[in-house]
């Protein structure tokens, strides 16, 4: 039977060495070394490093899905929160990826560019969508004709700015309020909102 603490000591210990060598440098036998444990105790939690880089990945991927849960939980209006919620999303993405160092372009490809590797939290992220589209459209806030497909294109936009956003190259030359200005307008436009004065919004 495994043992919870025994697999996170392993998890941990690989991250630390993608984060230090990379993941192609890093071997089984390494993941052992660094954890204090051995070889065989690995392979019995972990049938390669692929298995190994996913339960990193995940116990990553959990720790936005839980931040992002607590601003979908907000007690704002579902102008307001949607709007954090997208900002919040990319700020969450982009801290993970910078805190992954030397791990950081390969997490980016494997992680947020891969179908396999994002399609759990892909569910989620989409469902927490619905849930603020459907709260403004039944406060009689949002227009929108089907809550499910408006979800869907929102969160395909947001994936297509998720690489030049942590990249850097995202609306270079303009100040966050301008950022977050136009940003507010593409999103109320997509949800039907007319907001007359979406710069205080």
């Amino acid at each position: 039977m495994e043992n919870p603490k025994t697999r996170l000591q392993f998890i941990s210990a690989a991250k630390n060495l993608f984060v230090r060598k990379g993941y192609d440098e890093t071997t089984m036998i390494d993941i052992a070394q660094e954890a204090g444990l051995s070889r065989r105790t690995l392979y019995a939690y972990f049938e390669s490093k692929v298995e190994v880089f996913q339960a990193v990945i995940n116990s990553e991927v959990e720790k936005v899905l839980v931040q992002l849960s607590a601003i979908a939980k907000q007690n704002l209006p579902p102008q307001q929160k949607i709007v954090e919620f997208v900002f919040g999303y990319f700020r969450l993405v982009k801290e993970t990826v910078d805190r992954n160092g030397t791990l950081r372009s390969g997490f980016f490809r494997n992680i947020w560019g891969l179908e396999h590797f994002r399609k759990g939290f892909d569910l989620k992220q989409k469902q927490m969508l619905q849930d603020i589209i459907t709260e403004g459209k039944t406060s009689g806030i949002f227009d929108v004709v089907s809550v499910r497909r408006t979800a869907e294109i929102m969160h395909n936009c947001m994936r297509g700015f998720e690489a030049p956003y942590i990249r850097g190259k995202l609306w270079q030359g303009n100040t966050r309020e301008e950022i977050r200005f136009e940003a507010r307008r593409l999103i109320y436009g997509a949800l039907g909102y007319n907001n007359t004065d979406s710069n205080k919004q």
